[in-house]
C-alpha cells in the first residue's frame, strides 16, 4: 500500500517545488535517478480536471526551482531522495486539491498530494486568521445567533479589542 506524501500549499503559490523518494521493490532507495531516463515521466491532476496534465521533466538542480526540474538531492546523505519542481498552474486558485505522479523505470515513487488552501500555512502569527478580528464578521455573528449572554459578548468583544491591537502593532 503507497503512503502518499501531502502537501498543504496556499492556492496560488508560484516556483513551490516538493520532495520525493524513489525506492526499488524491495523497499530499498534508488539513487541515481535523472530527468531524461527513457520512460521518466510525471502527470498532475487537479481536483474538479476531468484529465491529467503532463508534467515535461527537466534538468535541474536541488534548491532551485525549475517547472518539471527533477534532482537528486544527495545520493550519500540522503539516498533516493529527489526534488521536483511544481508547475504554477498546478498551484492556481480554483481547486482545493491536486496530485502529482512521477514514474521512473526500475523505481516506486509514491503520489504527491497537494491541499491547496486559502491561508498561508507558513505564516508564524495567525496563518490567515486575520478576519477574526474584522469588525463585520462578529456584527453578523452576533445577529445570527441571538441567545449568546451578556458575558459571551463582552468576552467576545474583549478578544476582539485585544486582537485588533496585535493585528495593528503588527502591521507596523
Amino acid at each position: 500500500m503507497p503512503v502518499h506524501s501531502i502537501h498543504v500549499v496556499q492556492a496560488g503559490s508560484q516556483g513551490r517545488s516538493v520532495f520525493l523518494h524513489a525506492r526499488d521493490s524491495a523497499g530499498q532507495p534508488v539513487t541515481g535517478l535523472r530527468h531524461d531516463i527513457p520512460g521518466a515521466g510525471a502527470a498532475s491532476i487537479r481536483e474538479g480536471d476531468a484529465a491529467a496534465a503532463p508534467i515535461p521533466l527537466a534538468e535541474a538542480r536541488a534548491g532551485e526551482h525549475v517547472v518539471g526540474g527533477f534532482a537528486e538531492v544527495d545520493s550519500i546523505l540522503l539516498p533516493g531522495v529527489y526534488q521536483l519542481g511544481l508547475p504554477d498552474e498546478l498551484l492556481a486558485a480554483g481547486s482545493t486539491r491536486a496530485m502529482v505522479v512521477v514514474t521512473i523505470p526500475g523505481a516506486v515513487v509514491d503520489p504527491i498530494e497537494l491541499d491547496l488552501v486559502a491561508y498561508d500555512p507558513q505564516d508564524p502569527k495567525c496563518i490567515g486568521m486575520t478576519q477574526l478580528g474584522d469588525e463585520r464578521r462578529h456584527q453578523f455573528l452576533r445577529q445570527a445567533l441571538p441567545r449568546l449572554t451578556e458575558l459571551e459578548l463582552e468576552a467576545g468583544r474583549e478578544g476582539e479589542a485585544r486582537l485588533a491591537d496585535e493585528i495593528s502593532a503588527d502591521r507596523h
